[in-house]
């Protein structure tokens, strides 16, 4: 047999045995894990600097947008509704990203509040939401944070759901590596028994409506 045959085999048997081994070599990257995470509440810095989405597995904490901050403070925000849009797409090292949108339709808004709307970021658009179309406001946004074990919360700090919600997520196995083990929850309680983000005091968000439920906030619907 030549030199060049024997190369040829022993490059062969090495890439057999590596795909034996390892899978594909061309495809390092495993299949994409989907799941989802019961959520318990939706709390927010009162400094408006942090947001976390509390699951019954994880908590999803990530910075707060300008835009939110404000409408948070706002004492129309009930005429917003938001909604996660898809998945939360979470990395090897827990951090992720997702997509949400908020939106307020024309004819529940008074000329002041569509004011303070476009100022903060609004854009009209008709669009059809649930069983109601028309000329709204929507503003889309991005958020970026990290996933944190969770920690139990106590009874007065969950939403009183009128169903149960869930979170949404897809993440990455390898094979070249374990994911980051997540690490504990920055949403933790004070000795005065008082709940804290970060160091932070907090406050359960309750806030938006919709034709579907009572109330409802990032695409969670809830009673008030």
């Amino acid at each position: 047999m030549s030199t060049t045959a024997r190369r040829l085999l022993l490059a062969l048997s090495c890439a057999t045995l590596g795909l034996i081994q390892l899978g594909c070599a061309s495809t390092p990257e495993g299949e994409p894990v989907h799941g989802k995470d019961r959520v318990l509440s939706f709390v927010a810095a009162k400094d408006g600097r942090k947001v976390a989405i509390a699951g019954e597995n994880y908590h999803y904490v990530f910075d707060g947008d300008p835009s939110v901050a404000a409408l948070l403070r706002w004492e129309g925000r009930g005429k917003v509704t938001p909604a996660l849009i898809g998945e939360l797409k979470v990395a090897r090292n827990q951090s992720f990203e997702g997509q949400y949108m908020l939106m307020a339709f024309d004819a529940d808004l008074t000329p002041e509040d569509r004011t303070f709307l476009v100022q903060t970021g609004f854009a009209r658009a008709d669009v059809k939401y649930g069983d109601r179309t028309g000329s709204a406001l929507r503003y889309f946004g991005t958020v970026y944070g990290k996933r944190y074990g969770a920690s139990p919360l106590k009874s007065a700090d969950k939403v009183d759901f009128s169903r149960r919600q869930y979170v949404s997520y897809v993440e990455q196995e390898t094979f070249s590596g374990a994911a980051a083990k997540v690490t504990p929850t920055p949403l933790v309680y004070a000795d005065d028994g008082s709940m804290l983000l970060a160091g932070v005091p907090v406050r359960v968000v309750q806030g938006g409506t919709d034709n579907s439920c009572r109330a409802g906030l990032m695409g969670v619907c809830f009673y008030k």
